[in-house]
């Protein structure tokens, strides 16, 4: 078997990408071949396709060189191993040995102490079950930021998904949640074969769905240190065995451009004048329905007449999605409709007093020729905003959180003024585009 000598490719950082490229360019052939890409580290490309990382070192005080396989194939696929990672983990592994350490042997025991202990815990058949182990997951979880407990809403999601089949008062039926059908078991006695078999029965529903009941799961088991044997949610499983989990992207929906003048003068002549002042409110605003209307059940509450301050037009929402309070610099337009909902009522009032506003959106988007929802009225105010603020403005206009974003958030700072104007610029935009649309009427 020959060997190719690459082993400057993870001492040169000045071309890891060029040098990984190289490397890719080698091709099965009818005999396995060996690639050294590093000293100790070596990629065996076998016939078939296959790329096996290997390790060789030899331990402290021994003469002996040895050989470890690693457990992931090499390659940028999830579940595998980039280069620098590979030549990372062969280094760490020669280190130890050459402190007299190894590690292959030291992993071996490590795996089965793991093994009997989770035999101990099969035999306790009374132990904790998902259901149980869930419910004092979302009670106690915290998160690490800043310490806070999760959002009513996501406890209730993550519970939904334990839930029986069940029928509404109204006689709706619902099925059981994904995770339903292991729901019972003890969480120490789970298997890889129950956690495929479930999830491949919810994604026969559906596939979003049941990425998501993987995700509760992963999250109960790593919260428990609960270790399954070829886990397909874990991360030392190989990527052709793991389960995937993609990340979630949003479907924006918003209402067309041509059509938002018409939406608007639409929603004007609407039969109900508070369930269209709630929708327009919120595509001049750029909000979250519940963070206007609030959720009984989640404990969200609505925005109230006393919280909508008229002399500096504005409104703070307190613990939003992301767990902090947002405040909204209301346009004209905006403040003008909030103006018009206080009058005559209590400050302790909901701002907006509807149960089901859902018949005069379907009213309006007849008229107006459009399918927009309630979520698509946010996406309205972001594809309006995105064209004429800049990003970092509509960011923080949206309330989305500045994350890993180093820049957004420990350097760019956006006055109330900057804001201010962010959110007259799209009121100005959409009132633009009604006038336009009534002038094309009048031409007709």
């Amino acid at each position: 078997m020959s060997a190719i000598d690459f082993s400057d490719n993870c001492r040169t950082p000045d071309a890891p990408l060029d040098r990984a490229r190289a490397v890719e360019a080698y091709r099965p052939k009818a005999e396995p071949y060996k690639i050294t890409l590093d000293r100790g580290l070596q990629l065996r490309i076998a016939p078939d396709g296959k790329r096996t990382l290997l390790v060789r070192y030899t331990v402290k005080g021994s003469n002996t060189e040895r050989q470890y396989r690693l457990p992931q194939e090499y390659g940028d696929a999830p579940g595998q191993l980039k280069l620098s990672a590979a030549c990372a983990e062969a280094g760490r592994i020669r280190t130890l040995a050459r402190q007299g350490v190894d590690w292959t042997v030291a992993e071996d025991t490590r795996l089965e102490a793991e093994a009997a202990t989770r035999a101990a815990a099969l035999q306790r058949r009374d132990g904790p079950t998902l259901e149980a182990e869930l419910r004092d997951y979302v009670e106690k979880k915290r998160r690490l930021k800043d310490g806070l407990a999760l959002k009513a809403r996501t406890k209730s999601d993550y519970l939904a998904a334990v839930e029986p089949p069940r029928v509404t008062k109204s006689g709706t039926r619902r099925a059981a949640g994904p995770l339903h059908p292991i729901a019972h078991k003890p969480l120490a006695s789970l298997t890889a074969s129950d956690i495929r078999a479930t999830y491949e029965a919810a994604s026969g529903r559906s596939v979003r769905r049941a990425e998501y009941a993987m995700q509760i799961l992963r999250a109960v088991l790593r919260w428990n240190g609960v270790i399954i044997p070829g886990n397909p949610l874990g991360r030392e499983t190989a990527g052709r065995d793991r389960i995937t989990i993609t990340t979630g992207k949003g479907d924006p929906a918003p209402i067309a451009p041509e059509l938002l003048g018409a939406w608007w003068r639409a929603a004007e002549r609407a039969p109900s004048q508070v369930a269209s002042d709630y929708y327009r409110f919120q595509l001049l605003t750029g909000c979250r329905g519940v963070e206007i209307h609030g959720h009984k059940l989640h404990g969200y509450p609505p925005i109230r007449v006393g919280d909508v301050d008229h002399r500096a037009g504005r409104v703070l929402l307190r613990d939003t999605k992301n767990r902090s309070d947002h405040k909204l610099l209301l346009s004209r337009q905006a403040l003008e409709i909030a103006k018009r909902n206080c009058t005559g009522r209590k400050a302790d009032a909901p701002l907006f007093p509807i149960v089901d506003a859902r018949k005069t959106l379907s009213w309006i988007n007849e008229e107006a020729g459009t399918k927009v929802q309630g979520h698509g009225l946010r996406a309205t105010f972001a594809s309006i905003a995105e064209e004429l603020v800049s990003s970092a403005l509509l960011k923080r206009m949206m309330n989305h959180a500045a994350a890993g974003d180093v820049t957004l958030g420990h350097y760019v700072a956006k006055s109330e003024a900057q804001l201010r104007a962010g959110w007259q610029a799209v009121a100005d935009f959409v009132e633009e585009a009604r006038i336009r649309s009534d002038a094309n009427i009048h031409v007709r």
